[in-house]
């Protein structure tokens, strides 16, 4: 049975790749995150495509290089920007190359870049190929139901795509948790047409998102991070994966690892466990996935 992997952070080359890692606490990684790497392991595992997430914690990287060059704010904003920008543009890019194995969405902090980057980054990177928005609000310093995150869900009903953010109860530094997944029933009800994916099984806020789903049907989640760890010690048993997935509602739950912190084969090695009957197990591995895609598909023709 086929997979897509639809949460994945794919990094030009490996230094990049291992950087990435490491700003997140991994400080000897054991992959260095590209393409090149992952393909084969993609192959392996049976999975037919990846979904590639191009994001940088831009508003950190700003203040930390703002320490060392003081006065220069607006250059160095511009500069995180453009950085950002090309990471982009090296997806799209890089979904054009392999185009049977690969997706991308557009990395956005709509307070950073503002509406009138934002928009032409969106209008540009998406008529290139990419199919979806991405958003951390973690590190944007704004919950989703801010007037100033408003911008990303009007782009995505304009332009027919959906939008994956980043979600959970946790902070992260001296980040509060925006990504609470509580502050997206404000936006699902104010954009009804716009699908909406939560990473990470809205991490620790699960009973927020059970209630979401039940009364969103524009709402998906992603495992990405969390299958590797079932069965460990304070993680969830099988059983439990199981039965949040029937809460959830099967037809809501994307396939998802976070590769390059977390292997494809680790996070497929105990689905068989889990229990799914024949049709649950393909809407999770692909047919939620592809119904994501193929809106987006017909969306940008």
């Amino acid at each position: 049975m086929s997979a897509i992997d639809f949460h994945t952070h794919v990094q030009p080359d490996a230094a990049g790749g291992i950087a990435f890692q490491q700003q997140f606490g991994y400080a000897q990684p054991r992959r260095t995150g590209t393409p090149e790497e992952l393909l084969p392991l993609l192959d392996a595992c049976g999975i037919e495509r990846a979904l590639m997430v191009p994001w940088i914690p831009a508003q950190d990287y700003v203040q930390q290089r703002l320490a060392r060059r003081p006065g220069e704010a607006d250059a160095l904003r511009r500069e995180v920007l453009d950085e950002w920008s090309a990471l982009n543009q090296w997806a799209v890019d890089c979904v054009a190359k392999h185009p049977q194995r690969l997706s991308c969405l557009v990395g956005l902090d709509p307070i950073l870049m503002g509406e009138s980057r934002m928009r032409e980054e969106v209008r540009d990177k998406l008529a290139q190929g990419a199919c979806g928005l991405k958003i951390a609000p973690l590190f944007l310093g704004a919950a989703p139901s801010d007037e100033r995150m408003a911008g990303v869900f009007q782009l995505a009903a304009e332009h027919g795509v959906f939008v994956l953010s980043q979600a959970g109860s946790n902070g992260y530094g001296e980040h509060p948790a925006w990504g609470h997944p509580r502050y997206f029933d404000a936006v699902l009800r104010a954009f009804p047409q716009v699908d909406v994916q939560l990473a990470h099984l809205g991490l620790g806020a699960e009973d927020e998102v059970a209630r979401l789903t039940a009364r969103h049907p524009n709402l998906y989640v992603d495992t990405s991070a969390r299958l590797h760890l079932l069965g460990r010690p304070g993680e969830w048993t099988l059983a439990e994966a199981a039965d949040w997935f029937r809460r959830f509602g099967i037809e809501r739950v994307l396939f998802g690892t976070n590769y390059p912190m977390i292997l494809p084969q680790h996070a497929l090695k105990d689905l068989d466990a889990l229990g799914l009957d024949e049709q649950a197990r393909e809407l999770f591995l692909a047919g939620n996935a592809q119904r994501l895609l193929g809106v987006a598909e017909q969306a940008t023709v």
